[in-house]
């Protein structure tokens, strides 16, 4: 944790209130729907965030100066270590030195708002982090004492029990939840081991659990909780909910937000946003107050949503709607901007003359006959709701340029633009403006004409640029088509990028290629390892090491050698690494973007294989990783024994 929080604990004090019961009504049936709501350290529970009340109202004053509680989000979480570090002599909880005006007159407040407040325990003697009374053997008694506070919501952490024990002990905290008659909803926070409580925390009487041990506060610590999400779709639904983190926004852009908040919403995850860094001072009402993602997170057509492609660097998600309609997340996790294809056929969706797309963010809506892809900026997505039905909508449209899969600093690139439309009117007046990247100059014009583009047809053109001198930054070349269509003037627009390659080196000869240098690598968790993997652990598959060494990667992976055409045969012995007991991935040898050879699907225990490629002519080998499109969490892959015969 970089920082501690510190809210802005002045924000909207003076906003005003709105009237409500003091005891606001609980959920008649707890996690009947995925909650949305506030929370602070939600991706640690080991009381790094002790503050007093007027933190908790300034949030809860937020919520509904900012509109969001009026969109949905009415929880007040309260972080662990609210309560005394003891008991009172009568055994119950009392409140920390930062509520001096007592727990009920702050649930009161709470409730006043038109908001409902949660605080947390653990099934131990003390919470995590050991500062704070857990409920072992109080249930009845803390229950009982939440419950006549009006509490809403528990948070049960797991840090201090018996492992085998944890179930049992959530089912006694549910079982005296029931006895006080009020409805409570119970998450069960497993933070410190993986007792995967989707498999019997609903079983134990409790109504969201979480899926994801980190926290989920960076990029690619939420990349890393999505991977974890695959396969869990039919654990949860109405009444219990997978939880795969809390949405904490402080080193996330715009399009991270909107990504994640797209991703969280087809998995129907509750939107708890957390409030834990200091950079957290302001909710990002922008983006959690959009009707539509809201909408589909509290939308339970009886199926999960979940992911229908993967490539790598780019995935496609998708949840059908209550009302036939499905959603599609187009997500990239990349660097580099990236085109994705997609259609209706991945949602699922029954076929029809023509199809009603709304983009989630933007609120564009368009027709399309089947086809859905675009090009998506670099950790960001697409997220579309498509209805089969068209409508008087303009034509959906995509632009992608194709791009080589690097680009040499020194040689001479050609990029082929395409402009496609997939609506059932046409488009006229298409116009095509690229922007040379910096260091580029383009060796014929940059602008283009076409007459009308009919539907179904796509508008091709190329263009060629050199390096004004050695690049030295990633190509990224932004493209533009202005257009003219039944509904109007539109435009379309997207980012041609690709990772520059080192400048290349000499030809092999004979050797390892864990020894050489590389022209770039690219991987999913970490950097390549020469001799290693997971920060310096052994290369070792079922046991067994390579005296010989060799490269540790994980997936997605590829890792890019010049060969200037001079080598005949690459071979390598891979597999599953053992640092990852749940890994399924697989291997491919690509020369110039051609495939030459590929492992399948690879499971952690299964024989390593043997490769032996030719490579005759190959200028550019790439050795790539990847996921079987299951995820990568715990996808560690070695190439043992590398070796180019030259």
């Amino acid at each position: 944790m970089r920082r501690l929080a510190v809210l802005l604990c002045a924000v909207f004090l003076t906003a005003t209130a709105v009237p409500a019961a003091a005891d606001t009504p609980a959920d008649p049936v707890p996690g009947e729907r995925p909650p949305l709501g506030i929370t602070w350290g939600a991706g640690s529970s080991y009381c790094l965030y002790q503050f007093g009340e007027d933190r908790v109202k300034a949030a809860a004053d937020q919520l509904v100066g900012s509109g969001l509680r009026d969109a949905g989000y009415t929880y007040v979480m309260l972080p662990n270590c609210w309560q005394a570090a003891q008991r009172d002599a009568d055994g119950k909880l009392t409140a920390g030195p930062g509520y001096p005006s007592g727990i009920p007159a702050l649930v009161d407040y709470v409730h006043s708002r038109g908001l409902k407040i949660g605080f947390t325990s653990g099934t131990g003697e003390r919470t995590c982090g050991l500062q704070a009374p857990g409920s072992l053997d109080h249930e009845d008694l803390d229950a009982r004492t939440l419950a006549g506070w009006g509490a809403d919501y528990l948070r049960y952490d797991t840090c201090s029990s018996v492992t085998a024990d944890v179930p049992g002990r959530v089912r006694k905290m549910a079982d005296a939840i029931a006895r006080t008659g009020r409805p409570i909803t119970l998450e069960i926070d497993d933070t410190d081991r993986n007792l995967s409580p989707w498999l019997w925390a609903r079983a134990a009487g409790a109504q969201v659990w979480r899926t994801y041990q980190n926290p989920t506060f960076d990029f690619g610590y939420s990349a890393g909780s999505l991977d974890k999400q695959y396969g869990l779709g039919g654990y949860h639904g109405p009444g219990g909910w997978n939880m795969p983190g809390a949405f904490t926004f402080s080193y996330l852009d715009t399009g991270e937000r909107q990504a994640k908040l797209g991703l969280w919403a087809v998995l129907n995850a509750p939107l708890i946003t957390d409030m834990a860094l200091a950079a957290d001072t302001t909710l990002p009402a922008a983006e959690l107050n959009n009707p539509d993602i809201i909408a589909v997170d509290q939308d339970w057509a009886g199926v999960a949503g979940h992911k229908v492609r993967d490539t790598g660097w780019t995935e496609v998600w998708t949840k059908p709607m209550s009302d036939g309609s499905a959603v599609l997340v187009l997500f990239n996790r990349g660097d580099l901007a990236a085109p994705i294809t997609t259609s209706v056929a991945d949602a699922g969706l029954p076929a029809a003359a023509g199809y009603r797309v709304r983009d989630l963010w933007t609120g564009d809506e368009t027709e399309t006959t089947g086809a859905l892809g675009g090009t998506v900026g670099r950790h960001a997505a697409t997220v579309l709701r498509v209805w089969p039905s068209s409508g008087a909508a303009a034509p959906r449209t995509s632009l992608t340029v194709e791009l080589p899969d690097s680009v040499p600093p020194a040689q001479p690139v050609t990029a082929a633009v395409r402009f496609t439309n997939t609506g059932s009117t046409p488009v006229t007046g298409a116009h095509l403006q690229l922007t040379a990247p910096a260091e580029w100059a383009f060796d014929s014009p940059p602008e283009a004409s076409s007459g009308t583009v009919e539907p179904g047809a796509t508008w091709e053109t190329a263009v060629t640029l050199h390096p004004v001198s050695t690049a030295t930054q990633p190509f990224k070349m932004p493209v533009s088509v202005t257009y003219t269509t039944a509904s109007g003037s539109r435009a379309s627009v997207a980012s041609a990028e690709a990772p520059l390659l080192l400048a290349p080196n000499q030809p092999y000869t004979n050797g390892l290629l864990n020894t050489q240098p590389w022209m770039s690598s690219e991987n999913g968790l970490g950097p390549v390892e020469r001799d290693s993997t997971d920060n310096g652990h052994p290369l070792t598959i079922n046991g067994k090491t390579d005296s010989h060494g060799g490269l540790g990667a994980h997936a997605p992976s590829v890792v890019r050698y010049y060969l200037g055409g001079k080598c005949k045969t690459f071979t390598a012995t891979v597999g599953v690494d053992d640092r990852g007991p749940g890994g399924t991935l697989g291997f491919r040898v690509l020369g110039d973007g051609v495939e030459l050879e590929a492992t399948g699907d690879m499971r952690h225990g299964d024989a390593a294989q043997y490769l032996a490629v030719p490579v005759k002519g190959v200028q550019v080998l790439a050795l790539a990783v990847d996921d079987a499109s299951d995820g990568s969490v715990g996808d560690w892959g070695d190439w043992l024994s590398p070796y180019l015969a030259c």
